[in-house]
């Protein structure tokens, strides 16, 4: 089968490697110059079942009100994005409740699981390197109100097979002794062991040359033309100097999806949501700190990368305006001071970075057919896109081979938005697919 991919980011690359190692033929079509520059290149690096959460948290609404006057907000809207939020936005708060938050937290997590499971199978036959640890995941509280909640929704992820530890303060300065000079401020921890850390570009790269040993071929610095759909059918895509045929195609262009499918007539309900990171280098021989961190109460991350340190967080709803905005840089850098005092911002070499989050309506990715006959879609991962990239690709996989999947399919189908889905036999075509 003559598959064509666009987006070459971690979850375009990783569907095409499913798919070439199934013995498709596989073309990703890419408007950057490699694979993994936009949403892949300097996320959290996180590999975490464990934060499962949706963003649309009951109460959300609040939040979202009071960021508009603070630049120091986990969760931002600007004014600017409201009129592009005018479909999505209700739609994001609809499934704000309680009931539809916990069974959407379930949808991820069992996703993240089965994704977990198949990037050790996919690195056990590719032998990548990519940063990875096994340390697990470090979640720190400064309020025991926050840890006593966080406790209980440990005990609701342990039904789903989530294993966590509750540390004591000596327990957490035995295991991550990095944290000593702020130990005063913590009112609790949790220990979230069989989380993963890693570099997801690095991964992201190195995979994009697998799939090319098992066949699959890469467009970079490519725009496609509007899609050609007649009879309800996807004829073509057509590019800046070619023109590509397949029997089945598959969008996986993070943020960049809607407004692409918008053109066909297809409401894709999936829209950017911008994050930020810092990664200062050489960070580690200043901080010899061993296992990633979550403040709670800060809402970032700080994970060691090799020699290197990340620090991310904010959700920003700014459109797909992709500005380095100096306040919210301003104050990632504060927040690792306050997690790791001893690190020598001011003479450390810093890499400022952001990227644009796809987020769904739900928090929960969609992978896909569309009510475009042989159109799939894998996008809307939002911020488990890492975490979720391997199994999404191997689900979206089985769809194309009408397989029955290893995990609920129905769960990450656009049929829930009320949208039909369409599945068809497709002549195969022999050939380059290129008219």
């Amino acid at each position: 089968m003559k598959v064509v991919i666009i987006g070459a980011g971690i979850i375009g690359v990783s569907s095409a490697y499913a798919l070439a190692k199934r013995g498709h033929d596989v073309i990703v079509i890419e408007r950057r110059s490699a694979p993994g520059l936009e949403t892949t290149y300097a996320n959290g690096a996180l590999l975490t079942p464990s934060m499962a959460d949706p963003w649309n948290a009951p109460g959300c609404w609040k939040v979202l009100l009071g960021s508009l006057c603070r630049e120091d907000s986990p969760l931002q809207l600007r004014l600017k994005a409201l009129p592009s939020l005018t479909r999505w936005g209700p739609s994001f708060l609809k499934s704000a409740n309680p009931v539809a938050f916990k069974r959407n937290r379930v949808k991820n997590l069992r996703l993240a699981q089965y994704s977990l499971n198949i990037l050790g199978q996919w690195r056990a036959v590719t032998g990548i390197s990519y940063c990875r640890s096994e340390r697990g995941t470090l979640k720190l509280f400064r309020n025991h109100k926050a840890h006593e909640e966080a406790l209980e929704v440990a005990a609701a992820l342990a039904d789903e097979g989530i294993q966590s530890r509750r540390l004591t303060l000596p327990e957490l300065l035995a295991f991550e002794p990095a944290l000593a000079p702020i130990s005063k401020g913590i009112a609790g921890a949790i220990l979230y062991p069989e989380d993963e850390t890693g570099d997801a570009y690095q991964f992201c790269v190195a995979l994009a040359e697998r799939a090319k040993a098992e066949g699959a071929a890469f467009l970079f610095n490519q725009t496609v033309g509007p899609l050609r759909v007649e009879h309800g059918q996807l004829v073509c895509l057509d590019l800046v100097d070619q023109r590509l045929r397949a029997d089945r195609y598959v969008i996986a262009a993070g943020s960049y999806i809607s407004p692409l499918l918008q053109l066909s007539g297809l409401n894709l309900p999936v829209t950017p949501v911008k994050g930020y990171s810092l990664t200062v280098f050489d960070g580690l021989s200043h901080c010899a700190l061993r296992a990633p961190l979550v403040d709670d109460s800060l809402h970032v991350v700080v994970v060691p990368l090799g020699s290197d340190l990340r620090v991310a967080g904010t959700a920003e709803f700014a459109g797909f305006d992709l500005s380095l905005r100096k306040a919210r840089l301003s104050n990632l850098a504060t927040q690792l001071s306050q997690i790791l005092p001893i690190l020598p911002m001011s003479t450390a070499r810093i890499r400022p970075w952001c990227g644009l989050r796809p987020m769904s309506t739900d928090g929960v990715p969609i992978v896909s057919a569309t009510p475009i006959a042989n159109l799939y879609v894998n996008c809307g991962h939002g911020h488990l896109g890492w975490t979720t990239a391997a199994g999404s690709a191997e689900l979206l996989a089985d769809l194309l081979d009408e397989k029955a999947p290893t995990v609920d399919a129905s769960a990450y189908s656009l049929a829930r938005f009320g949208q039909k889905t369409t599945r068809a036999k497709y002549p195969r075509r022999n050939g380059d697919g290129v008219l």
